[in-house]
């Protein structure tokens, strides 16, 4: 894989791949005879090449090695990759196996102001739709991070179409181009939550179509899908949706069920939030884990992401792993595990330009070749060893 360097969605999903295996080559840029990195973090296991492809000579060179890879990665806004000479009309005529995966925010096609226009996370899920899922009661919407657009409806996206592309190639011989677009990759695995909101459906809605998240079970509406704070200041997650799962938790809570009213009347609602709250305020999150822990309540700490990496469950089942270049911190291993082959524990990230010189070899790229780039400055290699 040859992944021209961006952020955010680009790497991670390329990260997906090289976990699992792929050969990621990520391709840095030269300005002013220095390697410029985006220094992107999720870059473990990758390796990556300095090239300056606004010149002709790097830009011939990148055909040659394009003609030996898999897959390409473009995180450019659309047009770019054309401008460079380096659109799939060229490339996949050089190399007709190839697969171009292609990552914006608003998709190669639709309306211009949009396509060739910039945007960030937020933004891209703001038009899908999807933001307007993000919400509490009457509060505004609240992109969550960054999970919606770039990582989930992009990063993932972009491995997923990586591989299915990959397994109708070994029928068909053929590579093919990929959009893959922000907007609709978050839609996508909102595909429920969409159906739902339609005639029909379980989620309650007003009239201009919206989601009433007043009244929806899934947003934390009833009492008994909300989060509260405890007495030492954390927080408790309760989502007690099944009326058997509803019993354990009140049981836990110390209450009556038969003095309270019944769980789906949305009239009451608020004020049993409000006297939930007062119960878990006498508490403190680790004592209200060891009441619930074990039993079917549907109840669960809200744990720091420092937290999680020490709890027990977590620890027990590897989810985290420590960063080699920094021992003293950690990071998530590969998901999902796969039993016979699976993903890599957290490598190093490489050095930006640390493997030019060998890649350009193992590609095929002509010594001659190699050392002209070398002494140009439209390629530079920065690792320790032998330089052509």
């Amino acid at each position: 894989v040859l992944e021209l360097e961006g952020i955010g969605p680009g790497p991670l999903g390329c990260c997906i791949l090289c976990d699992f295996g792929a050969d990621v080559i990520t391709v840095c840029r030269i300005a002013k005879g220095k390697v410029k990195s985006q220094n992107d973090p999720v870059s473990r296991g990758k390796r990556s090449i300095a090239m300056n492809l606004k010149h002709p000579d790097a830009v011939s060179a990148f055909r040659e090695l394009v003609k030996k890879v898999d897959v390409i990665v473009d995180p450019f806004r659309p047009g770019v990759m054309e401008k460079m000479g380096l659109g799939p009309d060229v490339l996949c005529a050089d190399n007709p196996r190839l697969i171009f995966a292609r990552m914006t925010g608003w998709g190669q096609s639709g309306d211009p102001d949009y396509v060739y226009a910039a945007g960030h996370d937020a933004n891209y899920i703001a038009i899908s739709g999807s933001l307007d899922l993000f919400r509490r009661e009457d509060e505004r919407p609240l992109p969550p991070g960054n999970f919606a657009g770039d990582y989930a409806g992009g990063g993932v996206m972009l491995a997923m179409g990586v591989l299915l592309s990959i397994i109708e190639r070994g029928k068909s011989g053929k590579g093919q181009v990929i959009d893959v677009a922000m907007t609709e990759g978050a839609n996508y695995v909102a595909l429920p939550l969409i159906k739902w909101m339609q005639p029909g459906g379980i989620l309650p809605t007003m009239p201009d179509g919206r989601l009433d998240a007043s009244r929806s079970t899934l947003h934390q509406a009833p009492h008994w899908s909300n989060t509260y704070k405890c007495k030492c200041g954390g927080y408790v997650s309760v989502q007690s949706m099944e009326p058997q799962f509803y019993a354990i938790m009140i049981k836990g809570l110390g209450l009556d069920a038969s003095t309270l009213p019944h769980q789906y009347d949305h009239t009451s609602w608020p004020w049993m939030k409000t006297r939930f709250e007062g119960i878990f305020l006498k508490k403190t999150r680790d004592e209200w884990e060891s009441i619930f822990k074990g039993k079917d309540a549907c109840v669960a700490p809200v744990l720091s992401i420092v937290e999680a990496a020490q709890h027990p469950h977590n620890v027990a089942r590897g989810s985290f792993g420590k960063t080699p270049e920094h021992p003293a911190l950690f990071e998530p291993v590969p998901a999902p595990k796969l039993m016979r082959t699976p993903g890599h524990r957290p490598r190093p990230k490489p050095k930006a330009g640390a493997h030019t010189v060998k890649v350009f070899e193992e590609l095929g790229l002509p010594r001659s070749s190699i050392a002209a780039l070398l002494k140009s400055g439209n390629a530079i290699d920065t690792s320790a060893g032998p330089k052509l």
